[in-house]
């Protein structure tokens, strides 16, 4: 059942991160030539990578109390929960702003992404430091 996990695991992370590269990659490209295409698209992707990031939270929570526990969690796991958690505050932000759309979301969802970016790409950093 543990290999079961990580491999969601991975999976979710690949389709997190895979779907913010593929949502910058469209801001970049689509929208500056076609607006009323990108969004849709960007919309999307970012519905996907946010249940990715839900499902890393589940299975994440799932290995730590079923398998890990809490007793020898390095210093690095935790700084990487601080990481996951901004992941996860900029994540619902951008949600909301979906919902509501005005004319300053575009900017918003760029800077939202770029920070998200950083944030996973901090996490998988910290996650490597933390298990080895």
């Amino acid at each position: 059942m543990f290999a079961l996990l990580k491999i969601v695991h991975f999976l979710a992370l690949a389709i997190g991160l895979g779907g913010g590269i593929a949502n910058a990659i469209v801001g970049a490209k689509i929208t500056s030539r076609d607006p009323a295409m990108g969004a849709p698209v960007q919309k999307l992707i970012g519905r996907l990578s946010f249940g990715a990031l839900i499902l890393l939270w589940v299975t994440g929570l799932w290995m730590l109390f079923g398998y890990y526990g809490f007793s020898d969690l390095s210093l690095w796991f935790w700084v990487k929960i601080l990481a996951a958690l901004g992941l996860t505050a900029a994540g619902v932000t951008a949600q909301l702003a979906m919902l509501k759309p005005g004319p300053e979301t575009p900017a918003k969802m760029k800077k939202l992404g770029m920070i998200m970016t950083g944030a996973a790409t901090l996490a998988v950093i910290l996650a490597v430091l933390a298990f080895t």
